[in-house]
């Protein structure tokens, strides 16, 4: 308790120093604890069921030759059979989008794009929180439905809604079960839950579909359920076998050269795969959760610094106190005992001011929603969280009273009362190691938050071989407007604010495609070689309508586009692009044959050669391509795809083309409610995690400068109080304001300087390897150039402006008052 009111005393004693102080180091301790909820979250995807590590989603994997595809589909028939062939699977779940569902609640609609039909023993097998129904039976019925919780109450403005129905294009269901929102950490997430029994109504078709190649149509994500410590490559060792009972002789009926396997990825794996499948959910990064960390740990350090630096330089002017304190008889162990409990009770006041600061932005502000993430701050729940900060703060307080506490305390008492006891040289050198080692991690942390900007701007103003801006995307819901398509065409076409318009089928819209940009799929493609030989390859596909290359503004290198005149244009032209020509080694295209591999139907011949464009994110580049007419493919409108408008519209008159097209829309479609997105929209999104990322590093760059300046403002007083007599001095010889002012800051232009020499280097690094996510790069040496200037001109800026309030007043000061100090 002594110690505490010694601590107090000596807190409102320099109440400047002691603001700086606390605010720096629970700054400090708040970014750090905020980054830690962040990582935390990231850390904890998908671990939220007891057996998660039991638990392992089951992936396609085409090879043909050295070409591998891998997708996050499997057929619906396969989760069965290798449970019936492999005893060891206990279980398995199937989720299959039910896609842009329509909900009909007597004349209300809605549009729900997070529905999925699941098996029964899904609420067994993973541990979703069912607040209604009983988990063993909730989904055995057909046509049966579990709505979360925020469903519920959109729909029914109620909770108790067991034995309500919402009606859907495919039919009624009826709610058997209520289930809590999922939380954000899970890879797949879904509002609803429809009975994979209604889809299995007809068991005949079922098995016909079985019998003919079913297990080679990837339909469904799929979970298996293993035993614990289960070795799963036993499984993947045996799957050969597998295949070569149920899978091979469908293979050789279609002549297919490749083979199938299954990759198996534990469930807690799946949002941080490096390598993540096609049509996946999109991924996390570890990049960015480990820079976060690292960022997290500097500012911590920095906030540190400041503190030891503060806590060391401001104890030598305690000298005569414990000179004093040792003529009254205090010893020196009492000495280090009363150093080191003031420094860590001073940590622990920052500790209390930084949950204080943490609960105002967490709780108060929301600053999760800038970080993406429903942060939850509980310093009694999160015990990890509250011991962790507890013991950092102590080490802090520990390592800060160390040198008051070791050296003050072995100072004779006549010498401590003499008052002559400055700071040596080595304690000098150490503070201006550590101010240096500040200006290093702030200019470090600038350089690399300008690139990293710099990089999402050359992405968003990349040419991507195609017109992006004012393409307004409608999907049709049903064969009533697909089948009207040239009508609608024709009607939108006379609007003088629409400049072209066409249609595709799977377009990037409201589907999550990952980092699929223009809804391009991937198909296997038989095509004739530059030797005239025959070849089976994946390649991404485009099924597309008329007009399509003029409506997105895509270029022809070499022969044309799709001709309504020629109507086997429609089923024997192909387009392919520029990639293409070269991977096959062509010297022309026009003419070559190639098509996707289905019986009875014949190969396509090019017709036209487009310039390479980017289909999918400027993190991958440019794949060789296949462009079909839709109409090529009969299965495609068989199997419910339904084709997308894409309009071209002015960009001078938007809104009234876009009060245009929702009167024509509703005109001719009043059954479905009038929906559209525009395509440079969904090209933003494919960065928004970049930009996201980008955004809180500069965020936390700020932070950095504050903490470095307000150790600054301390050190500058520090030194100036220190060197009072010197100015004076000086003044009373000549010197100007302004010579004074630099005599004081060119210490400090120095340590920048040696701060900026070792940033630049370190930040070119870190920089270059976060770049290599990216297939499109900016010039980076060119830019890191104009960056590291902006940043070290910045740095000296903020500096002087820091420093000078001292500066300016000491010199400013009449020299009498200066001489007379002390």
């Amino acid at each position: 308790m002594k110690n505490f009111t010694l601590a107090l005393r000596v807190l409102l004693k320099n109440k400047f120093y002691s603001l700086l102080n606390i605010l720096g180091l629970a700054v400090g301790l708040a970014v750090a604890i905020i980054i830690f909820l962040y990582v935390e979250s990231d850390m904890s995807f998908d671990k939220q069921h007891d057996n998660h590590a039991q638990i392992f989603r089951v992936e396609s994997n085409f090879i043909v030759g050295e070409k591998e595809d891998k997708f996050a589909f499997v057929s619906q028939f396969l989760p069965k059979a290798l449970k019936a062939d492999y005893p060891e699977i206990e279980n398995y779940v199937r989720f299959r989008s039910a896609g842009k569902l329509l909900i009909d609640l007597d004349g209300r609609k809605f549009y729900e794009n997070n529905v999925f039909y699941a098996d029964s023993s899904t609420f067994t097998m993973f541990d979703y929180e069912l607040i209604q129904g009983d988990p063993e039976t909730v989904l055995d019925e057909p046509n049966t439905v579990v709505l979360s919780q925020s469903l519920a109450q959109k729909y029914f403005n109620s909770q108790d809604v067991i034995g309500n129905t919402i009606k859907t294009p495919t039919g009624q269901f009826k709610v058997s079960g209520i289930m809590a929102d999922l939380p954000e950490n899970v890879h797949m997430t879904f509002d609803a839950l429809l009975s994979y029994e209604s889809l299995q109504t007809n068991k005949e078709l079922l098995k016909l579909q079985e019998q003919q190649g079913g297990l080679w149509s990837p339909t469904d994500f799929a979970y298996l359920l293993f035993p614990k410590n289960y070795d799963t490559e036993t499984l993947q060792a045996k799957f050969p076998e597998f295949y070569e009972k149920h899978m091979a002789p469908i293979a050789k009926l279609i002549n297919y050269k490749g083979v199938f396997e299954i990759d198996l990825t534990n469930i807690a794996d799946t949002h941080f795969n490096p390598t993540p499948p096609q049509f996946d959910y999109p991924t996390g990064n570890r990049t960015y959760t480990y820079a976060f960390t690292a960022i997290g740990i500097f500012i911590l350090l920095l906030a540190s610094i400041n503190y030891m630096n503060l806590a060391s330089a401001r104890s030598t002017s305690r000298s005569k106190e414990v000179g004093i304190r040792k003529v009254m008889g205090s010893t020196k162990g009492a000495l280090v005992t009363q150093f080191l409990s003031e420094s860590i009770i001073i940590a622990l006041v920052s500790m209390i001011f930084a949950f204080g600061l943490v609960a105002l932005l967490v709780n108060g502000i929301g600053i999760g929603d800038l970080m993406g993430k429903t942060l939850i701050f509980n310093p009694f729940s999160n015990l990890t969280m509250t011991i962790g900060t507890l013991l950092v703060t102590i080490i802090i307080g520990v390592l800060s009273g160390l040198y008051p506490a070791f050296y003050l305390s072995a100072i004779a008492p006549v010498r401590a009362l003499k008052g002559v006891n400055k700071s040596g040289p080595k304690s000098m050198n150490m503070r201006k190691v550590l101010v240096a080692f500040q200006f290093f991690i702030s200019i470090a942390v600038i350089i690399s938050t300008l690139l990293m900007k710099d990089q999402i701007e050359f992405l968003n103003n990349k040419d991507l071989g195609f017109n992006k801006d004012n393409v307004v995307i409608i999907n049709t819901q049903d064969t009533a407007m697909s089948n009207r398509v040239e009508f609608v065409k024709a009607e939108l076409k006379q609007n003088p604010g629409v400049i072209n318009v066409s249609d595709a089928i799977i377009v990037g819209g409201d589907t999550n495609l990952g980092n699929n940009l223009l809804g391009a799929s991937k198909s296997l493609i038989r095509a004739q070689a530059a030797d005239s030989s025959i070849i089976d390859a994946t390649f991404p596909v485009l099924f597309v309508g008329d007009d399509y290359a003029e409506t997105m503004e895509i270029d022809f290198v070499e022969g044309r586009d799709f001709d309504k005149d020629q109507p086997s244009d429609r089923t024997r032209g192909v387009l392919v692009n520029e990639a293409m020509v070269k991977n096959m080694g062509w010297d022309t295209a026009i003419g070559k044959e190639l098509g996707l591999p289905i019986p009875g139907v014949q190969p396509s011949k090019v017709i036209g050669v487009v310039k390479d464009f980017n289909a999918f994110s400027l993190h991958t580049s440019v794949e060789p391509m296949v462009i079909f007419h839709y109409d090529f493919n009969p299965f495609l409108k068989a199997q419910g795809g339904l084709p997308s408008f894409l309009i071209h519209v002015r960009g001078n008159s938007i809104k009234e083309s876009m009060e245009f097209l929702e009167q024509k829309f509703l005109e001719l479609d009043p059954s479905h409610p009038f929906e559209y997105r525009f395509l440079d929209s969904r090209a933003e999104e494919l960065y928004k995690e970049d930009a996201r990322q980008s955004k809180l590093s500069g965020l936390l760059s700020y932070i950095c400068i504050f903490i470095s300046c307000l150790g600054l403002l301390g050190l500058a007083s520090y030194s100036t109080s220190q060197r009072i007599k010197e100015i004076g001095v000086r003044k009373v010889l000549g010197a100007s304001v302004f010579q004074l002012v630099y005599m004081i800051f060119k210490d400090i232009l120095v340590l920048i300087v040696v701060g900026f020499i070792i940033s630049v280097p370190v930040a070119y690094y870190v920089i270059e390897q976060w770049l290599q996510e990216f297939a499109y790069q900016m010039p980076l040496v060119q830019t890191l150039i104009l960056s590291a200037v902006l940043s070290g001109l910045l740095s000296i800026l903020v500096s002087f402006i820091t420093v000078s309030y001292h500066s300016l007043k000491a010199a400013s000061q009449n020299p009498i008052r200066a001489l007379r100090y002390e």
